[in-house]
């Protein structure tokens, strides 16, 4: 890769400054007073739509600096309702609770905004008191809560179809070869641009028109010597080895289907393609091949697996490599002297319902199709007759081909009257794909990708939105635009394209309430509402990029106004599920069926917030990398979409986008692509966007596609484009980050940002497993390990509550939770299931989110009895154990059956905790019993006499050499996993906790048998959730920090010193000595998992732990760098009850720390120290200091009680 890494400068410590920057920054200026602020309804700030019934109240206290102690003894919550009628009065209750209260009054009224308050007692008797308001969505999940309103959308010829953006499709037609003639051939996938531009594809090729494509011929000349008629497979123009006329692949045809009797009828051909992989059927029989021996024909079927395919992608099969093969221009060619008719022909989809994209059938007069260029110059061979389009060669032969590209991305609009004054106005609205909806020419609210992606065959999201101040009295005009979002086109890394249903169509209500009292319902119909296919939004696809044609706009201009004359729109169609989903059942990695049935799906009100800006990007830096090549470093890898300013455009002239992580570096490896982006690792998600501009100024921000880079290479501008017009839009679900970190170490602190980056980027709607190849998934092991640290991160709970629903909507009827949600699939097993368990509990300790515990707990429950389901009576291991240790340097010296159990047993453990908090005591009985069971078994199974670990080595599916035996395991793995999730019993734990030490002070030899240095990280997903938390929390910390800021290969900071700027998928993505390793396709250089260790840096590092659920007490236990290598560090936790910040500093050997607790909370505070006795708090000897209340001492920490209020300690190490 080519390093651009801005220099990490060494910082000057300034003391006086540094300890200055431990004070607490107030976001609310001086606070001379107490005051409640950041009132939330479920987590949220002023939530509006939500369809909750008994919905929870949060707030909390601002003391004034000099004050400590300032505590809640009691709180009062009054709530009324749009009449100002108390709907429910709390009273006035003795709590110092202020999270999470349960709304306890008359039944909430759908669509109604609620004003609430809520009234404080403090300690010294004073009362404080704030108030806010939340409001309520339709509060039915069924359609009757819409009034009427229709799915609307185009109809069947409305579908889109960009023909150099579809990897998968059928392409049919029927051939009648000429008596006299003996071939003809269908052409398609030609004229890639990607290939006719040497800048542009991995090989350099630079084809030039009509150079490039796939052909597939009939040929019965062979009939005629005793042979069989043939299908042939050309190619041409996708590999300099492709010589132009000869046959890639030959299929000989049963003579039953073509014989000499009907060699010169009408034969049906289906060309099934596959990201550039074809099969075939041949008058609709699949087994049409022939077997050939000794040259002479046999017409017998021949066994079903023995079937005409073939790879045409010269990068190879499948969707892990970039796709070539796109339907691209399609025509017909015969050779010179050569005579045939074609007919039916049609590209349609290759999931069902499988819609047609395009047919035609062509009129003999006044054609006007898109082959009437070539049946204008007579000269091409063409002609239409008898409504067959007729080839002939002639004396040259004949080559004709054309784009069926159609349409454009769907419009809508309408127009309605408000007769009377308004008093507010409510629009509900949500769609099939993704959308930006307007009113009277504003674009309304700032979200990107809403519904967002949920399991919409159960569940679908709408969202509400305020627009009184949009709706004016009078003539109105409301209008929507669609994109494909996760509805239809590519989605995953399988090859399924329009995963639900096949068209996008949008559902909204606008309703408005008059100042008479009076309500008018606005809603979507194909009454009143129109349609438009020629927009300027020409195709969109989240993963493939969006073709936008700024020559189009002026045609809509004022779409969404009542100034817009749409006699040219047509009406718009309501969309039935019927014949435009896929109906059926989904088959996940090993085969089983996974339901995809409508028959129950609940519409809910957002949950949480929406995606939207996070942050706007400035270009760095740019190379011309080749001539008129142009690369832009945004300084960061993100998520989001370009904005781009043209000053000058000119019309018609195009613009290409395209979207990189990395640089392909400087090794022999990279061969003439050094310094161009490498996109091998975005696979079959094209992720390029095409901007055709108009004259004069211009912006070009696509709407609705998502792309994960740090380049954008621009082409078809004469000269690079300022930097300063070169801007990215950073897109999350992230609203803001709720956690900092800072040290005295540069590369440190830039493993910080990269894991935070990570959580924003993969965050977006869904916690992603990467945001930009073919992926972009939900996958359930990567959140598993990582929800810890994203849980101080960000404000995750309604995030991570809205993917606990995807997974209980994909459960199995056994109780399985996929590995995947939404969607599902995958091939994780029982640790990527644990998510299920394991990412609720996270929520709960972290937001005190008793209500996620209850309204997940059969589910839970329920996966537990599915593990037990699968445990081997005769081995005691779950059947369910596919993955392990995932991408880790020893991930083949361990074996799946070792973590696998331990997820098993820690589950367990949490089940009996979470059936205590519910208050169902027999089952956290049962679960409790289990539990012991459990790791009985599991300590006897996986330790051995010598008290090292064992695991059930080989026979896996991921590379594990050999049949499976026990083996000894001496991983840093299998120590730090027992530790961290607690299933070592008390006679093993000390023994592992040196091991675990040792494994890391020695040198390991990873799976390449390379040994690796000292303090190497040799962990992989599972391993890296729980190593350094493990070393801290039995007493080695001087470990943790040399691991944590050692800079050689594995390790987190190697990759910083390569440049990165987010979380690598691999430790490997990227290495001096190697490269990508060979990894070009499965290299994300945005994976969030190897990032966990963001928690022990805030929970560890500066000592910010949980105690009680929620941070209402909590501990402070600052773990200062032994090795001295790190001279400071400081942070904070924006917890449920206010900002936490902890800050330590070490000068000789003096601790000097800097805390703040909340007002309302309470902290233990664990203070290194080799004396108590010198401890002092501002400057004064501790004992006697307000707020200090001393606990005991115990190994070499002073263990304090602090109350609120910010304080300064100096202690002796």
């Amino acid at each position: 890769m080519t390093k651009n890494r801005a220099p990490i400068a060494k910082p000057v410590v300034l003391i006086l400054l540094l300890l200055f920057s431990f004070i607490q920054i107030n976001l609310y200026g001086a606070v001379t007073a107490p005051r409640i602020v950041n009132l939330q309804v479920e987590y949220t700030d002023h939530p509006i739509g939500i369809d909750v019934k008994l919905p929870r109240f949060s707030w909390q206290m601002l003391a004034p600096e000099v004050v400590r102690g300032y505590t809640q003894v009691a709180y009062q919550i009054t709530v009324k309702d749009p009449q100002g009628k108390i709907v429910w009065n709390s009273n006035k209750i003795k709590s110092g609770t202020a999270l999470a209260v349960v709304y306890a009054g008359s039944p909430l009224k759908a669509a109604a905004r609620y004003n609430w308050t809520v009234n404080v007692w403090d300690q010294a008797g004073g009362v404080s008191s704030a108030s806010s308001w939340f409001e309520t969505g339709l509060m039915n999940t069924g359609m009757s809560a819409w009034d009427g309103a229709q799915w609307i959308g185009g109809g069947d010829n409305d579908l889109v179809l960009y023909a150099h953006y579809l990897p998968l499709y059928n392409l049919k037609y029927k051939v009648a070869i000429a008596p006299g003639s003996s071939k003809a051939s269908i052409v398609f996938a030609a004229n890639d641009p990607r290939l006719m531009d040497s800048n542009r594809n991995v090989f350099q090729l630079a084809n030039k028109k009509n150079q490039s494509y796939f052909k597939v011929e009939l040929d019965v000349s062979g009939l005629e010597q005793g042979g069989n008629a043939r299908i042939n497979v050309y190619r041409a123009g996708y590999s300099e080895k492709d010589t132009l006329g000869k046959v890639f692949k030959s299929f000989p045809v049963k003579t039953d289907l073509i014989g000499n009797n009907n060699k010169n009828k009408q034969h049906s051909i289906l060309i099934h393609n596959e990201f550039g992989t074809l099969s075939f059927t041949v008058d609709d029989d699949k087994t049409f091949l022939a077997d050939e021996k000794n040259g002479t024909a046999v017409a017998r079927p021949v066994s079903a697996n023995r079937g005409a395919v073939i790879t045409l992608n010269p990068l190879g099969p499948g969707h892990d490599v970039i796709s070539y093969g796109m339907l691209g221009e399609i025509g017909f060619s015969v050779d010179q002297g050569q005579k045939a008719e074609f007919s039916d022909l049609t590209v349609s989809n290759i999931r069902s319902p499988r819609s047609t994209l395009f047919s035609e059938k062509p009129e003999e007069n006044n054609y006007s199709g898109i082959f009437k260029e070539a049946v204008a110059a007579p000269s091409s061979g063409l002609v239409i007759k008898d409504a067959k389009y007729e080839v002939s060669g002639g004396s040259a032969g004949a080559f004709i081909l054309a784009d069926p590209s159609h349409n454009a991305m769907p419009m809508l609009r309408s127009v309605f009257n408000a007769d009377k004054s308004i008093s507010q106005a409510r629009l509900y609205v949500t769609a099939r794909g993704i959308y930006e909806i307007y009113l009277n020419g504003k674009r309304v609210g700032n979200d990107y990708y809403n519904p967002g992606l949920t399991q919409y065959n159960k569940t679908h999201l709408y969202q509400t939105y305020d627009v009184t101040g949009m709706v004016s009295k009078g003539k109105n005009a409301i209008g929507a635009m669609l994109g494909e979002g996760w509805w239809s086109g590519l989605l995953s890394y399988g090859n399924v394209w329009n995963h639900f249903g096949d068209r996008q169509s949008l559902l909204a209500k606008l309703v408005i309430t008059y100042t008479d009292g009076s309500e008018e319902v606005i809603k979507t119909n194909d009454k009143s509402w129109k349609y438009f296919n020629h927009g300027p939004v020409v195709y969109s696809s989240l993963d493939m990029g969006e073709i936008d044609d700024a020559t189009r706009e002026a045609a809509v201009k004022d779409w969404n106004t009542i100034a817009y004359d749409d006699r040219n729109w047509q009406k718009a169609t309501e969309i039935s599920l019927k014949g435009t989903i896929y109906a059926g059942d989904d088959v996940d990695y090993f085969g089983k069926k996974i339901p995809l049935d409508f028959d129950h799906i609940s519409m809910i009100g957002q949950i949480g917030t929406s995606a939207g800006i996070y942050k706007t990007l400035t270009a760095k830096g740019v190379k011309e990398v080749r001539k008129g090549v142009y690369v832009y470093d945004m300084g960061q890898n993100f998520v989001g979409v370009p904005k781009i300013s043209i000053k000058n455009g000119i019309a018609g002239k195009k613009l290409t986008l395209r979207y990189a992580e990395i640089l392909y570096p400087n090794l022999k490896e990279s061969g003439k692509n050094v310094g161009m982006i490498m996109t091998e690792n975005y696979r079959a998600a094209l992720s390029q966007d095409i901007y055709i501009m108009k004259d004069g100024e211009q912006v070009i921000q696509p709407h609705f596609t998502s792309h994960g880079y740090q380049y954008i290479e621009i082409t078809g501008t004469d000269s690079p484009l300022p930097l300063d017009d070169v801007q990215g839009l950073a897109i999350s679900s992230v609203k803001k980050l709720t956690a900092d970190y800072a040290t005295s170490n540069p590369k440190v602190d830039k493993l910080w940002s990269n894991l935070t980056w990570s959580n924003i980027d993969n965050f977006l709607t869904i916690p992603t497993d990467c945001p930009q190849r073919n992926e972009r998934m939900g996958w359930s092991g990567d959140i598993s390990i990582f929800s810890r640290t994203a849980t101080y991160v960000s404000n995750a709970d309604q995030f991570l509550r809205r993917h606990m629903l995807a997974m209980r909507d994909l459960q199995t009827e056994q109780g399985r939770f996929t590995d995947i949600a939404p969607v599902g699939g995958g091939f994780g097993g029982v640790i990527w299931g644990s998510a299920g368990i394991t990412v609720a509990w996270e929520s709960y300790l972290q937001y005190n989110d008793v209500a996620l515990l209850a309204e997940h707990y059969d589910a839970m429950s329920k996966y537990m009895d599915y593990v037990d389901s699968t445990i081997d009576p005769e081995t005691g291991f779950s059947k369910d154990g596919v993955l392990g240790d995932w991408l880790g340097p020893q991930y083949m010296q361990l074996g799946t059956a070792f973590p696998v159990t331990a997820y098993h047993v820690y589950d367990l453990g949490i089940m009996a905790k979470v059936a205590g908090v519910l208050g169902k005591k027999d089952d956290a009985e049962k679960f409790r019993k289990k539990y012991e069971e459990r790791k009985a078994f599991f300590n006897k199974t996986f330790v051995n006499a010598d008290k090292k670990t064992v695991g059930l080595i080989g026979g896996g599916m991921f590379g594990e050499p050999g049949k499976k035996e026990f083996k000894v395991s001496d991983t840093q793995t299998a120590y730090a996993t027992g530790l961290a999730l607690g299933v070592f019993n008390n006679e093993n734990v000390s023994y592992m906790a040196k091991n675990l030490q040792a494994a890391v002070e020695r040198e390991n030899k990873d799976d390449q048998g390379i040994v690796r240095p000292a303090y190497s990280l040799m962990t992989g997903f599972v391993g890296t959730g729980g190593i350094s938390k493990a070393l801290s929390d039995y007493g080695h910390s001087e470990a943790a920090y040399k691991l944590l800021q050692n800079e050689h290969y594995p390790s987190w900071l190697y990759a910083i010193d390569q440049g990165a700027t987010t979380i690598w998928e691999r430790l490997n993505g990227y290495t001096v000595e190697n490269g990508f390793g060979g990894n070009n396709s499965m290299n994300s250089f945005n994976h969030y998992s190897f990032g966990a260790i963001g928690q022990w840096l805030i929970a560890y590092s500066i000592g910010i732990q949980r105690d009680e659920p929620g941070f209402k007490k909590f501990i402070l236990q600052p773990e200062p760098d032994p090795t001295g290598k790190m001279t400071w560090a400081k942070g904070a936790y924006d917890s449920p009850y206010g900002r936490i910040n902890s800050g330590w500093l070490v000068s000789g050997k003096t601790l000097t720390y800097n805390a703040t607790v909340p007002a309302n909370t309470t902290a233990t505070l664990f203070l290194p120290t080799t004396n108590a006795k010198q401890v002092t708090e501002g400057g004064k000897p501790v004992a006697g200091v307000k707020g200090v209340s001393f606990i005991r001492f115990e190994g070499n920490k002073a263990v304090y009680r602090l109350a609120s209020g910010s304080y300064e300690f100096k202690a002796t190490l």
